[in-house]
C-alpha cells in the first residue's frame, strides 16, 4: 500500500546553525540547535497562521546544544499540566527547564531546582552526551519516571524520579551506573580503548529495556532497572547512527553505516534475532563493479522512528530523503526528497552553507519523528498521521499523510 505525505508547514532558517535534534510531544515540536537555542513550536494553531507566530525559545548555552528530551504529564490529583525539557550542551552540561504551559514561559534551573539529586556530584563530575526521559507506565508496574543519561566517557546512568507535587520538583531515589568497556561488548581485544555511545533508547513496555548503539558497530541491550546485559548485537558496519525501540516494545530498528551508504536493520528486541534489512536497490558506485547493492539511503541514515501502531517505520538520511516502510514486510510505501526551495519564505532559503560552502539544494536530514493523529492542527491534522524533519539548511518541515479528511 502506497502512501503520500504532503507539506503542511516549512520554516526556513528556524535556527541560526544546524538543528541536531527534534522531539515530538503532544503540545510542542521541540528543536535543539548548535546556536544554543531550545525552541518549542506549538503543534496546534489556527488555520492560516504561521509556526513562527507560535514558537517559544530559551537560550541555553553559547556552546550549543545537540540532544534533548521531554517529560509531559498531567498530575492525577491536581490535574495540573507539566512540561519539562532536558538538553545537553557541547560542553557536556546537562540543563533542565520547565515550561509553564499556562503562562507560556520557561522557568530556568537557576530559578528553581527541578530535580533534587541525592548524589550532589552527579552533574559536576560528569560530562554528558545523551539524555532521555522515560515516563512511568503503571500498567506495566513501572511507578516512577526515569532519567537515562550517557557520558562522553561512555557511562550509562539511570535515575529514578519521584515527583513531589507540593514543591513541584523531582526527587531521586535509586541511581544505577555502568561503565562501558571493550569487555562489556564482548571484545577480548587487548586494545585499551573505550567504545563511544552514539545513540540511546529505552522502553518500559514488555521487558523493560535500554538499548545503546556504539561507534564500534555494536548494539547493547540492557535491563532497564539493573543495567545488566541481556544480549549484544554485533554489526560488521559502523558506526551506529540511531537505535529505536518500537512503541509496543517488541522490535528494534538500527540505523548504521555501510561505507558511504545508510542501512536500517530490524531485530526482535526480546531475543536479539535478526529479522531483516530495509533496502532500496541501487547500482554500486564502484566503477569496477556492475553489481546491485541494497541500502536504505545513499548516504548515512541519521534517524529512524516507528509510527504509533508500529505498522510503519520512518527513516531519514543525509541524502535528503525520508522513507516510510511497512515494518514487517519491509516494503517501501512512501518516499520524499527535500529541496531547499521547499521553504515558502524565499528570504529564509539556505541553498549554500556559508561556512563549508556545501551545496544544500537537497539538504540532508539530521533527525525525524513520526507525528500521531490528533497532534497537529489544520486540515487533516486530527485524522492523519504526519512527519517532522530537521535538515542541514536549518529548516523544520512538517508533513501529513494525504487523504482521509
Amino acid at each position: 500500500m502506497s502512501k503520500n505525505f504532503i507539506p503542511t508547514a516549512h520554516v526556513g532558517s528556524a535556527h541560526m546553525t544546524d538543528i541536531y535534534n527534534v522531539q515530538l510531544s503532544k503540545p510542542f515540536t521541540v528543536t535543539a540547535s548548535g546556536d544554543g537555542l531550545l525552541k518549542l513550536w506549538k503543534n496546534s494553531f489556527p488555520e492560516g497562521d504561521q509556526p513562527e507566530d507560535y514558537v517559544y525559545e530559551k537560550f541555553v548555552s553559547k556552546q550549543g546544544i545537540h540532544h534533548s528530551s521531554f517529560l509531559h504529564f498531567i498530575h492525577p490529583d491536581t490535574r495540573k499540566e507539566y512540561f519539562y525539557v532536558a538538553c545537553v550542551t557541547f560542553a557536556g552540561e546537562l540543563k533542565f527547564y520547565q515550561f509553564d504551559i499556562e503562562n507560556k514561559e520557561f522557568l530556568s534551573l537557576e530559578d528553581k531546582l527541578f530535580i533534587k539529586f541525592q548524589d550532589s556530584k552527579l552533574l559536576k563530575n560528569n560530562q554528558f552526551w545523551l539524555v532521555k526521559f522515560l515516563s512511568k507506565n503503571i500498567n506495566n508496574k513501572v511507578f516512577n519516571d526515569k532519567l537515562i543519561l550517557s557520558t562522553i566517557d561512555s557511562k550509562v546512568i539511570s535515575v529514578d524520579l519521584l515527583f513531589n507535587s507540593e514543591e513541584e520538583i523531582f526527587e531521586t531515589s535509586e541511581t544505577f551506573e555502568l561503565q562501558m568497556t571493550e569487555k562489556t561488548l564482548g571484545n577480548s581485544s587487548s586494545i585499551n580503548s573505550t567504545p563511544f555511545i552514539t545513540s540511546l533508547d529505552a522502553t518500559n513496555m514488555g521487558n523493560n529495556l535500554i538499548t545503546l548503539g556504539f561507534n564500534t558497530g555494536h548494539v547493547l541491550i540492557l535491563n532497564l532497572f539493573s543495567l545488566r546485559t541481556n544480549f549484544i548485537i554485533s554489526l560488521v558496519s559502523k558506526p551506529i547512527r540511531c537505535v529505536k525501540i518500537s512503541n509496543k516494545g517488541k522490535l528494534l530498528a538500527v540505523a548504521h553505516d555501510m561505507g558511504v551508504y545508510g542501512c536500517v536493520s530490524l531485530y526482535d528486541i526480546e531475543t536479539g534475532d535478526y529479522i531483516g534489512d530495509y533496502t532500496n536497490t541501487m547500482h554500486s558506485t564502484n566503477t569496477n563493479s556492475q553489481s546491485l547493492v541494497g541500502y536504505a539511503h545513499s548516504k548515512s541514515c541519521m534517524s529512524v522512528d516507528f509510527n504509533p501502531t508500529d505498522e510503519y517505520l520512518l527513516s531519514s538520511g543525509l541524502d535528503g530523503k525520508f522513507i516510510v516502510w511497512e515494518t514487517i514486510t519491509r516494503e517501501k510505501v512512501a518516499s520524499s526528497k527535500l529541496s531547499c526551495n521547499d521553504i515558502e519564505n524565499v528570504d529564509k532559503i539556505v541553498s549554500v552553507d556559508k561556512v563549508t560552502l556545501e551545496n544544500l539544494s537537497i539538504p540532508g536530514i539530521l533527525d525525524c519523528k513520526y507525528i500521531p493523529k490528533n497532534v497537529r492542527g489544520g486540515l487533516g491534522g486530527a485524522k492523519n498521521e504526519g512527519i517532522v524533519v530537521v535538515s542541514l539548511d536549518r529548516g523544520v518541515r512538517w508533513f501529513r499523510e494525504a487523504g482521509g479528511i
